[in-house]
């Protein structure tokens, strides 16, 4: 199993656009057969920073992730609202069972 972080922080004023944004991928990430669990969080002391917790069957589903047009639209449509780089981290559940 593949667990993904991605911390974003959002610039203020894109807030709200963020948050719809994530509506589509969110919804299409949790439909996809490889797809565990697939969820966005706020960070309690700073309403600007979020995190999306993602599990995946394998690696081939994750792959597949990154192919669809919803994460791709996602990436392109936001990549101007983020006050620094999105922070991704990758876990791999089998090598700590």
């Amino acid at each position: 199993m593949k667990i993904i972080h991605a911390t974003f922080t959002v610039k203020p004023d894109f807030r709200e656009i963020f948050l719809s944004e994530t509506v589509p991928l969110i919804a299409g990430s949790q439909m996809e057969p490889g797809n565990l669990s697939y969820h966005l969080y706020q960070e309690i002391t700073d309403p600007d920073m979020f995190i999306m917790v993602e599990e995946w069957k394998d690696q081939q589903a994750v792959d597949m992730h990154h192919q669809a047009p919803y994460f791709t639209r996602f990436n392109v449509r936001t990549e101007s609202f983020f006050c620094e780089p999105t922070q991704v981290s990758v876990f791999d559940a089998e090598k700590n069972s």
